[in-house]
């Protein structure tokens, strides 16, 4: 999807005409983004049939098709972090090669967030309709943000909690992926997360309890 945005901003964005330009280059990323918002899906089905007989975990289950992104959000979406984006550059001073790259990047981080919600959605649904599973959890890529390393030191969110989401930001690499077992190998990474937090965060509550958080993240690689 990152390669898409970038193609097409490339061959049709005309930075002088830019609201000419602009309802055609969004029409094909919202096609686009809605083909592999299901082909998300259908991996993250994928994934969670191979993960349950690798766990050996008996029984059959119903996979989850997750519904189609909206129309109404991916306008807003697209408009949002596209053209905007690249007016708010324009006011800023930036000349029209530098807030097209700008409104690039943005524009696929959206994408991407809008695409991987697909595999996402179909991961939290089938641990909602699979009574063998007891849950899901957050995984990290190797460098999270703070929020994301934070998240991920919840441990598990377990099928009971019918009404939690997977929380994403633009440009989010983490995953959603089933808990059979509370003993499971994987899960240490959570642990440990879990341990640097309430080390980083004691005496704290709240707000501060995020910021103390956020300098403790932010500074592992200093010095």
């Amino acid at each position: 999807m990152t390669r898409d945005v970038v193609t097409l901003l490339r061959a049709l964005f005309d930075t002088q005409n830019a609201d000419r330009t602009w309802p055609a280059i969004r029409s094909m990323l919202a096609a686009s983004t809605r083909q592999q918002h299901t082909a998300s899906a259908a991996v993250a089905n994928a994934y969670y049939e191979q993960a349950r007989t690798e766990a050996g975990v008996p029984g059959f289950y119903l996979p989850v098709t997750p519904e189609a992104l909206a129309d109404e959000l991916l306008k807003v979406a697209l408009d949002a972090t596209g053209i905007a984006a690249f007016k708010r550059a324009i006011a800023l001073g930036r000349t029209p090669e530098e807030a097209l790259h700008l409104a690039g990047v943005s524009l696929s981080g959206s994408v991407s967030r809008l695409v991987l919600s697909g595999g996402r959605d179909a991961i939290l649904g089938n641990v909602q309709r699979d009574e063998r599973a007891i849950g899901w959890a957050r995984i990290t890529d190797k460098d999270p943000c703070s929020w994301c390393a934070m998240l991920a030191s919840r441990g598990p969110v377990f099928r009971s909690k019918r009404t939690a989401s997977f929380q994403a930001h633009d440009h989010c690499a983490c995953m959603a992926v089933p808990v059979w077992s509370r003993d499971e190998a994987w899960l240490q990474h959570s642990r440990d997360l879990y341990e640097q937090w309430q080390k980083a965060t004691v005496g704290q509550s709240g707000a501060d309890a995020r910021k103390a958080w956020r300098r403790h993240w932010d500074s592992r690689n200093s010095g």
